[in-house]
């Protein structure tokens, strides 16, 4: 993760809550990127650098 430590523990919550139906992963992997975009019925992607960015194109 990149970005605020707060924020990654509210996805790990969630991912704890919802183990079936949550995920959060603060990296960057590039074939993991392929397959989350195909295959996710929607995605959140908050960027301060870049919030019209290549990955929303992509999807």
């Amino acid at each position: 993760g990149t970005g605020k430590k707060r924020f990654e523990q509210q996805i790990e919550k969630l991912e704890v809550l919802y183990p079936d139906k949550a995920r959060g992963v603060a990296k960057f992997d590039v074939p993991m990127a392929h397959l989350l975009t195909a295959g996710a019925d929607f995605m959140l992607i908050p960027s301060r650098f870049e919030p019209c960015g290549l990955i929303q194109l992509h999807a």
